[in-house]
Formats: structure tokens, C-alpha cells, sequence
């Protein structure tokens, strides 16, 4: 049965969870899509990898659109098994070089629009958060087209990614090698926005903080020394791909919570992967350690699909801003 939700401030709040909001001592964020508007930087950095693919790796010319947008990348991370945007990027060129070589195309446009559309594919094929492992073994199961794989080079990928990504001025830094592929002098990083506003910031110093990204280290310590983040932030309660507590393992969250002695934590991520994170450490205790709260942005595509999406798998707090959560939780405190 599904449970009831009301509206508050323009956030979506499931009605059992209003007693438990004052008691919420821990705030625990991820960070792209929640402190960090990443639509101009990872975002554009999927859809410039898969475009580049294709039109000087595979060689095909450019068409009048691109392959992927912005809606296609929330489909795939709304899914679940998509955190990895370089896993993204490699999952979105290997389905179009099995739809280019199973209907035989030969055009960018061809490839983006005819059947079957990689929104419908995805919802089709990808359910249940297997990510690029259940792409990987649906086209072996499902393809006797062996070159297929030949044209696809993971390794590639992820290069060409980090290149569109970082740009000449941080490769090296963030990946420990010189661009060689691509060519440009300003990264994707450069365009990044902060979305936490300086005076909610403010009242973060009620809670005990916590960081728990899917972001490198290298790449989170840029954005956070840019933006004078360490200020209110401790090093060491950042947790990166590094500490071997990947999402949507809950072993990140239970560091933080019992580093704090937490009552009650609270975990803001933006894909279903978070939600995840957060309902396998609930299964593990009998009493609920933490409340899961999504940030879907306020120009989401597909925003209806996705609150009856993440209704259905139970989300306790939906907001179209991670400003609004943190005022909610800050406005119930004792």
C-alpha cells in the first residue's frame, strides 16, 4: 500500500515521517546534482563523450541533434545503477553501436530516431539497478553480433570523458595524465554552479556534517577549496569512491552515523542509487537510523514520472532543491 504524502513548503513529505523530523542530528549530502548544478559540467560531459564517439572515433557526421540530453541521463540514473557518469557515458555509445549495427544505420540522426528510442529501451531493458553489467550481458543474450564489442572500448570512453570533463588545465590533477584526445583547454568542471545558498549553509552548523559522493577525491577537494567549503566541512568526514564505501553499500552512511551517535541522520541524494543507499541501511536495524530525501532540480524533464517513480519506492522527502530541505529540517528542531 502506498503511503500518503503531503506538500510543505513546496516539498513532497511522507506523512509518518513529521515527528521524526526534529530529531534529525545528522545531514549527510551527495554532491552532484544536490550542493552542485551539474547539468553544464557532468551532464554536458556525457552528452559531448557519446557525440564524440560516434563522430570521430566511429567516424559517423555529425547530424542536427545530439545522440543523448539531459532527459535520457535522468532516465538512466532514476533507474538506478547509473551513479558512475563515465559508466553512463559507456553504457549510452554500446547501446547505440548495437542499435547501428542490428538495424544497419548510418547517421547520427538515424541512430537518435529511429525505434527503438533509448528512453524506451531503458525502461524496457534496464530496470532493477543492474547498470552497465545488465547492458553488457542483455546485448550478449540478446545480439549474435560479435563486432559490436570490437568497437567498443570502455577504456576510450572513460578517457574521452575525463578529457571533455577536466579540459588541459586540470587533466593531469584530477587523473594523472596530459589530454591527448580532445583537445580542450576549458573543462565541463569550469561551469559547475553551487546550488546550497550561503545563508542555508549558515544553519548547517546545527547538525553534524557528512560527505558521501560518488565524486573522486581529487575532484571533490577542487570544488570544495574553490568554494571555501572546509570552512564549515571537516576533511575527514568526506567519504569518496577511495574508501571502498560505494553506493549503494550503506556502509557510508553507518560510518557517519555512528562517528556522530547519531539519533536520527539524513541522506540528500539526487538518483535512485541514494534511495537505495539509504532504505539497505534502514533493513539493517530495527529502529530507523536514517530518513532519505531526493533532489530532483526544478527544470527536471520528466518530474512527474519521477515523484510517482521514487513515491512508489518510498522516498520520505522530495524537494526541487536541497535550500528547501535543509530549511524544513532546520525549522523542526527543538
Amino acid at each position: 500500500m502506498r503511503k500518503k504524502y503531503f506538500i510543505k513548503n513546496k516539498l513532497l513529505v511522507k506523512e509518518e515521517i513529521f515527528p521524526l523530523l526534529s530529531k534529525v542530528d545528522t545531514i549527510i549530502f551527495d554532491v552532484d546534482g544536490v550542493l552542485v548544478d551539474v547539468s553544464a559540467s557532468y551532464y554536458q560531459t556525457i552528452i559531448d563523450t557519446v557525440q564524440y564517439y560516434f563522430n570521430s572515433i566511429i567516424g559517423i557526421s555529425p547530424g542536427k541533434g545530439k545522440l543523448i540530453d539531459e532527459q535520457v541521463i535522468d532516465n538512466f540514473k532514476t533507474i538506478g545503477g547509473f551513479n558512475d557518469d563515465w559508466e553512463l557515458s559507456a553504457a549510452a555509445v554500446l547501446f547505440y553501436l548495437w542499435k547501428m549495427k542490428k538495424y544497419q544505420l548510418s547517421t547520427i540522426d538515424e541512430l537518435k530516431n529511429n525505434p527503438p528510442l533509448i528512453n524506451e529501451f531503458i525502461n524496457e531493458n534496464l530496470v532493477g539497478g543492474g547498470g552497465l553489467s545488465q547492458l553488457i550481458s542483455w546485448i550478449k543474450d540478446n545480439s549474435t553480433l560479435d563486432n559490436i564489442f570490437s568497437l567498443w572500448n570502455k577504456g576510450k570512453i572513460f578517457r574521452i570523458a575525463k578529457e571533455f570533463y577536466s579540459g588541459e588545465k586540470y587533466c593531469f590533477q584530477l587523473f594523472k595524465f596530459y589530454p591527448e584526445i580532445v583537445g580542450k583547454e576549458k573543462g565541463n568542471i569550469e561551469k559547475e554552479i553551487v546550488s546550497i545558498k550561503p545563508e542555508i549553509i549558515k544553519k548547517l552548523r546545527k547538525f553534524h556534517i557528512g560527505i558521501l559522493t560518488g565524486r573522486s577525491r581529487a575532484e571533490a577537494n577542487i570544488l570544495i577549496e574553490k568554494n571555501n567549503w572546509y570552512s564549515w566541512l571537516k576533511e575527514e568526514m568526506i567519504i569518496t569512491p577511495e574508501d571502498n564505501k560505494r553506493k549503494p553499500s550503506p556502509d557510508g552512511l553507518r560510518f557517519f552515523l555512528k562517528k556522530f551517535q547519531s539519533e536520527l541522520g539524513l541522506y540528500i541524494g539526487d538518483t535512485m542509487d541514494d534511495l537505495l543507499t539509504v532504505k539497505n541501511l534502514n533493513q539493517q536495524y530495527e529502529k530507523l537510523h536514517c530518513l532519505s530525501a531526493l533532489v530532483l532540480g526544478e527544470y527536471s524533464a520528466e518530474k512527474e514520472i519521477q515523484i510517482d517513480y521514487y513515491q512508489k519506492n518510498d522516498i520520505d522527502l522530495l524537494a526541487e532543491n536541497v535550500n528547501q530541505l535543509i530549511e524544513l529540517i532546520f525549522d523542526y528542531q527543538i
